[in-house]
């Protein structure tokens, strides 16, 4: 699918989007995620969705069938993936993963709030095919198969060691453990670290195009780095990130070829470990939670930057245009910005495609009235 023709400008425009190139524009997404599309707006019960490997694979061809009839003009490329909620690298340590018609899946930990931090060291490392993980890796297979391998399949959910590790062990246990019980921390990073890596070649090897960005769900070059959830950014201080988190991110880097970082929340506090990932080579962030500004400031022209509107709303814009003429007013080029473009609150009306093509064309015309030079 990448090799078409129609969509090979879209491709050089990411080549030159990671290589810090200007292209005289940000390029912008609507976060059309294939199976989380489905799941956001009802199309099949959120269980069934993420279960059913025939399901799942009929709801992504039908939003890229769809996508293709709307006509967005965005910089999306079009894409599979094997989704299972943000529990599938936890579930293979063991945790119980619930199900719910409402909302994504959650993980009980198996490591409870009550039990010793030594629990850590029962933990067996897991089989790559482990819980959700073998799932995953059976969808990528079937959505191969059944397509003849005519879209790229990206990574499933990977949500980073930090991340996985707070599901495996009580997330409030887990770090007070990281004052009173460092080694047995590092433990289960280690093991976490290491599942991540087998289970990412793993699933690699098992696609004809492998697309190593889970979300949003931009196109990045395999080699180029992969997309990691680190959400824990935001909520832990910067001398435990240093010390607990940094090490294993800048392992997954090296492995990798770089890394691309989401996280929601605040985290200017943690600017300066952003700093020492090594390859860093994007930030995906909440413009509502973390001050756009600062990061624009900080980190534009040294790396991508991928805003969008978070869930948290503690800086307040009041509809699309007013978020979209903020980060492209406060930009002072275009190198390496991309610009996430999430129907707000009450606009969903996705199904729709008139409501659909007029959105996208505003944000066309929001985008041409910043065309000139910047600053």
């Amino acid at each position: 699918m990448t090799g078409e023709p129609r969509h090979a400008e879209t491709i050089r425009a990411w080549e030159a989007f990671w290589s810090l190139e200007d292209l005289g524009r940000p390029l912008w997404l609507v976060p059309t995620s294939p199976v989380l599309t489905a799941a956001l707006t009802g199309l099949v019960p959120i269980p069934q969705l993420l279960q059913d490997r025939d399901v799942q694979l009929q709801a992504q061809l039908g939003v890229l069938a769809w996508r293709e009839s709307v006509e967005l003009g965005d910089d999306f490329i079009p894409h599979l993936q094997p989704h299972g909620g943000v529990t599938v690298f936890a579930s293979a340590f063991g945790c119980p993963v619930e199900f719910f018609e409402h909302t994504l899946p959650w993980a009980h930990p198996v490591i409870r709030e009550a039990d010793p931090p030594e629990r850590v060291y029962e933990l067996v490392p897991p089989a790559v095919d482990a819980g959700q993980l073998g799932e995953m890796l059976a969808f990528t297979d079937y959505f191969t198969a059944e397509t003849g391998g005519r879209y790229p399949v990206a990574i499933t959910d990977l949500q980073g060691p930090l991340d996985t590790a707070y599901l495996v062990w009580d997330s409030s246990a887990f770090m007070m453990a990281m004052h009173t019980n460092p080694g047995e921390v590092h433990h289960l990073m280690r093991l976490v670290t290491d599942l991540i890596i087998r289970y990412v070649k793993e699933q690699r090897a098992r696609s004809p195009e492998f697309l190593p960005c889970h979300f949003p769900p931009l196109w990045l070059p395999d080699g180029g780095g992969i997309s990691v959830s680190d959400d824990g950014l935001a909520v832990i201080g910067p001398a435990l990130y240093r010390e607990f988190c940094l090490p294993y991110m800048n392992e997954l880097s090296e492995e990798f070829g770089g890394l691309m970082v989401h996280s929601c929340g605040n985290f200017v506090h943690q600017f300066e470990n952003l700093e020492q990932m090594h390859g860093l080579r994007g930030i995906n962030f909440g413009a509502t939670e973390t001050p756009f500004e600062a990061v624009w400031e900080r980190f534009g022209g040294r790396t991508a930057l991928i805003p969008h509107l978070g869930l948290n709303k503690t800086i307040h814009f009041p509809d699309n245009r007013a978020y979209l003429e903020h980060v492209l007013g406060t930009r002072t080029h275009d190198r390496g910005l991309c610009v996430v473009v999430a129907p707000w609150e009450g606009e969903v009306k996705a199904t729709d495609p008139a409501w659909a093509t007029r959105f996208a064309a505003e944000v066309r015309e929001t985008l041409h009235r910043y065309d000139a030079k910047p600053g």
